[in-house]
């Protein structure tokens, strides 16, 4: 069931063809949890886990849970939930219950459904026996027993009946008690002490007695008791270990180490706490020394006293005086390694940039010059340069050329195993990459230089002719598996095809390019901001930053695994981009890498699929298959619930629903999921059902807050995931919000059925005095009729004489209607008969005006009388037919044009318009047409302008003279000034072929 790995192995042991990922076998790197955490006092005396997946953590000052993150602590002066005491010795849980042996009150337990501690001690007489209140050992025994091991005493628990029973130690000793308790069946059970040495205690006869074959351990400190499945008993004294094999009872000692505690760490191995050592004891009993160190190599010393493992396969240590020690075979998923030269000038670490496998030796570009390392063997040999490595390439004869800072082209000579320097036609000597692009040719790219051809037969170098001006900085370079070549540079991305034809791209996150690589679709840049998917045929770039998952935007190198995954070296650690999924996964230096901050240029694959990093201390080997994925999830709890940020007093992990009034409507709900190992990448998704519509985004986040919700109800839901982003089950609370006393259903019929019947009762009431308001009434109008009905016959009466009234004055008025238009009819007669006697010419004009106007005043008469005259008058119409009736009149053969909108003017303005028609009608048949003129035409044109009308009135006769229109003999257009005038309007001469006058009127 624990198959794991040897216990003096920190990793899992890793080759793929020399490469190695394991660590040394007596080192154990752990994870300290101190004050840090929250936890109550450096004394882990006991563990337990409970069923949601909980730590508890006894210590000498106070009880302890813990959730990954940080601890919940129960202390006995803090008075809650009675908790008895703050020394804990040992605990044992059981059904949902934490039974606890204390310092000073002998055994007290914790129901954790009910969140509230009991205990015992009223019936144990520590006023005559002191001795019994201070326990240490418990045991489950059969038969719902607990065994508790205090000074002088072993006392039976019944956990049925909650009642004592007391065992005095035979052959008891000054300051002796139980240490230690271990069964040997179901009814046997071996009791160690501190001075007096091994008891047997028969069960069925409530008897503890000393026995003759463990006569050996007489007077001895027994520390810890420890079965192995095989049936033998463990014993560690302070004179060493001993086993028992109880079917024989032989006692045969194995060590003479000092032996204080016994932990199972997997099938094959023991774990084993001395007085200041600890060891690893494997099968034969193979004794190795346990040395502890954190993640950073500093060394933990300290002494086991408790272990427990949890279900994610995580290893659990209780020490004397540093708290808790966590360890998890895929705590530490790579191994870091330094270069160890004997002529470096730095013994800690040596800085890379570059890495070239080739066969099984591994050449390293380093800060001193080039290192060579056998990866079958732990050996460096640095080829000391004392400037900075670069670049490394191997050509198709399987040369090794290599560049750096301030030292120009060199090439590995291994007849001379040395680097010989290579000459260039070239002052610039900063090499920063080398690109192998044919059988004969290799390109230099210095920094400053541009690129140059270097022909490896004859060593001639020519400057690489494919730009108008030099790539400077192109420290990366990547042949595809089409032949084209890749370019960066400080400025984007260049690529040459096989034709020599060039494309630039420009669209880069950023412009400075540190690595580029492909898969079998897209070419994969990594800039000084952000990685970039380049798709070759479309030239669509995709951006990934630290926006989108990655731990840092700064891209130091980029290579793709079997997998098709794409991994990064980052300023931040590695990052693994999973391209189905589209997410990161970040790795950092708590995994086992060199360090956070990774260096330009140093990334490789290798052909057997190996991936090599570098940084500023020292690279990391490792195969993407071979790194260890925590499948555990971890179960997700809520924890807390907070009302206006202050905890319920309620268990909320025991609870499913909780009910608040409406005005507690700002809530927070605290979560975790219980993956211990690197719980600190754990992330979070929630919902809170009945307010949100979909989940919330992935958080890191182990709280949130909802505000103002209102009355309803609400689930709250979240889900956590463990380190490797694999997501667990749901846990989920109900949580109702009540409507406000006036807002319940009761509160709402109640008020509906009030309302109602104050309705029916004010409806009745009204009805009531309605009837007799009626019964009034009644009597009142029955008088009034006939009041009425005598009125009623005087108003006929009446009506019948204002009719007849009426028609008179109707018949009076058309007879003066008659009358008035028979009188201008006889003056326009009596006008055209006086013309006839009068010879001059002069006055026949006259009258022939005069019976002009007194016609136009005849037609306004005839208009006037017409009822619907009072709303006003369309004054297009009337203006059409008067000209046209003039034009009649005068007996010429003129053409008429009219184009006018329809214009309502109120009727007493009539007069004065139709007089105006009248003048310039006149005056143009007077004056402004000839005798022997043929084509005679008179235009009128009427629009409106807002509230004012433009009247245009044109003819085609000879015109007039401009500056004398107005003089004092042109009576006619005086006539006109002064009619305009009354109507506040203004009037416009143009002489244009004609005349043209241009009349602006209010229409209001």
């Amino acid at each position: 069931m624990r198959k794991r790995f040897l216990l003096y192995l920190m990793v899992i042991t890793a080759w793929f063809s020399g490469n190695a990922q394991t660590a040394p076998g007596d080192t154990l790197a752990v994870l300290q949890i101190a004050q840090e955490e929250g936890l109550s006092q450096l004394g882990a005396t006991s563990l337990q886990f409970d069923k949601n997946g909980y730590l508890w953590i006894g210590t000498q000052n106070g009880l302890n849970r813990f959730n990954g993150h940080q601890m919940k602590v129960w202390l006995a002066e803090e008075k809650i939930n009675d908790f008895p005491n703050d020394l804990i010795r040992a605990m044992h849980y059981e059904n949902d219950t934490l039974w606890m042996t204390t310092h000073m009150n002998a055994l007290c337990a914790y129901l954790l459904a009910e969140n509230r501690f009991i205990h015992f001690s009223d019936q144990l007489d520590f006023e005559n026996t002191p001795s019994l209140k201070h326990s240490l050992a418990l045991y489950a025994a059969s038969d719902n027993q607990l065994l508790i091991g205090t000074a002088g005493h072993c006392l039976l628990f019944n956990r049925h009946t909650l009642t004592y029973e007391t065992l005095q130690i035979p052959q008891l000793l000054e300051h002796d008690f139980v240490t230690c308790i271990e069964s040997i069946d179901e009814r046997h059970y071996l009791i160690g002490t501190n001075a007096s040495g091994l008891y047997l205690l028969d069960l069925r006869s409530k008897s503890l007695y000393a026995t003759d074959y463990l006569k050996a351990l007489q007077r001895r400190q027994i520390n810890v008791l420890y079965k192995q499945p095989s049936g033998d008993i463990l014993i560690g004294t302070d004179r060493g270990l001993y086993t028992l094999a109880p079917d024989t009872k032989e006692l045969k000692q194995e060590s003479e180490q000092v032996i204080r505690g016994i932990y199972p760490w997997d099938d094959n191995c023991l774990l084993m706490s001395g007085a200041s050592t600890n060891f690893l004891v494997t099968e034969g009993w193979k004794w190795q020394r346990l040395t502890f160190v954190d993640h950073r190599g500093k060394e933990l010393e300290a002494v086991i006293l408790a272990y427990e493992q949890d279900a994610q396969g995580g290893k659990w240590l209780g020490t004397e005086t540093r708290g808790l020690f966590y360890y998890h075979p895929y705590q530490t998923k790579f191994r870091p390694q330094l270069i160890q030269a004997s002529n470096a000038p730095k013994k800690d670490f040596i800085s890379i940039f570059n890495f070239l496998r080739s066969a099984n030796d591994l050449w390293m570009a380093t800060e001193f010059g080039f290192v060579k390392h056998p990866l079958k063997s732990a050996d460096y040999k640095l080829y000391r340069t004392d400037f900075v490595g670069y670049t490394l390439a191997e050509d198709a004869v399987g040369k090794i050329w290599a560049g750096g800072y301030d030292q120009g082209l060199l090439r590995y000579n291994a007849q001379t195993d040395k680097f010989d320097r290579i000459p260039l036609p070239i002052v610039d000597r900063d090499v920063i990459q080398i690109t192998p692009i044919s059988p004969d040719t290799i390109w230099i790219h210095t920094l400053a230089s541009g690129i140059y051809a270097l022909n490896i037969h004859d060593l001639k170098a020519n400057p690489v002719g494919l730009w108008e001006r030099p790539i400077l900085g192109s420290r990366a370079s990547y042949v595809d598996r089409k032949g084209n070549i890749w370019i960066g540079s400080e400025n984007g991305l260049y690529c040459v095809n096989r034709d020599r034809n060039i494309t630039y791209y420009d669209s880069l996150s950023n412009g400075r390019v540190f690595a580029i690589t492909e898969d079998q679709q897209h070419i994969w840049i990594g800039t000084a901001k952000g990685l970039n998917k380049l798709h070759p045929r479309t030239g669509k770039i995709t951006h990934y930053t630290k926006q989108t998952g990655l731990p840092n935007d700064f891209i130091y190198g980029v290579q793709v695994d079997d997998n098709h995954n794409i991994w990064v070296s980052t300023n931040y650690g590695i990052s693994m981009l999973d391209q189905r999924t589209e997410t990161f996964k970040n790795y950092t230096e708590d995994d086992g890498l060199q360090n956070n901050e990774f260096n330009g240029k140093a990334a490789y694959r290798d052909s057997l699929g190996n991936l090599y990093f570098g940084g500023m201390n020292g690279f990391n080997i490792f195969h993407p298959d071979s790194i260890p994925i925590n499948v555990h999830t971890g179960r997700t709890h809520i924890e807390n619930v907070l009302l206006f940020g202050r905890p319920i007093a309620q268990n909320i992990l025991y609870t499913d629903t909780l009910v608040f009034s409406h005005d507690q409507n700002v809530i927070t709900f605290d979560y975790v999921n219980l993956n211990y190992l690197w719980s600190k990448k754990n992330r979070y998704q929630f919902m809170l059902e009945g307010f949100d519509k979909e989940w919330r985004p992935v958080t890191r986040d182990r709280s949130t807050t909802y505000t103002n919700l209102s009355p309803g109800t609400y689930t709250f839901k979240v889900r956590g995931s463990n380190n490797e982003l694999l997501w667990g089950d749901i846990d989920e609370i109900t949580v109702i919000i009540r409507s406000p006393w006036y807002a319940t259903t009761i509160f709402r019929i109640g008020f509906i059925l009030f309302v109602l019947v104050l309705i029916a009762g004010g409806f009745s009431y009204k009805t009531y005095q309605q009837r007799q308001t009626n019964r009034r009434l009644l009597h009142m109008v029955q008088e009034r009729t006939e009041e009425l009905s005598e009125a009623n016959k005087a108003l006929h009466q009446s009506l019948e004489l204002t009719q007849h009234q009426k028609e008179n004055i109707s018949f009076l008025m058309q007879e003066l209607n008659h009358r008035v238009k028979n009188n201008l009819q006889l003056i326009t007669s009596l006008i055209d008969i006086q013309s006839f006697e009068i010879s001059d010419q002069r006055i026949q004009d006259k009258l022939r005006t005069l019976q002009s106007r007194i016609f136009t005043v005849s037609k306004i008469h005839d208009l006037l009388n017409v009822r619907d005259s009072e709303q006003g008058v369309y004054i297009n119409t009337f203006i059409d037919n008067l000209a046209q009736d003039l034009i009649i009149f005068s007996g010429q053969d003129i053409d008429f044009h009219a184009d006018m909108e329809q214009v309502i003017l109120p009727s007493n303005r009539l007069t004065y318009i139709g007089l105006i028609i009248n003048e310039m009608i006149t005056n143009s048949i007077k004056h402004a047409f000839q005798d022997q003129q043929t084509n005679k035409t008179i235009y009128i044109r009427l629009d409106t302008n807002g509230d004012n009308m433009i009247l245009r009135y044109q003819d085609n006769g000879v015109g007039f003279n401009k500056d004398k229109i107005w003089d004092a003999g042109h009576q006619g257009m005086n006539l006109i000034h002064l009619l305009i005038a009354e109507l506040k309007g203004t009037i416009d001469l143009e002489i244009n072929g004609g005349t043209i006058f241009i009349i602006e009127l209010p229409t209001k």
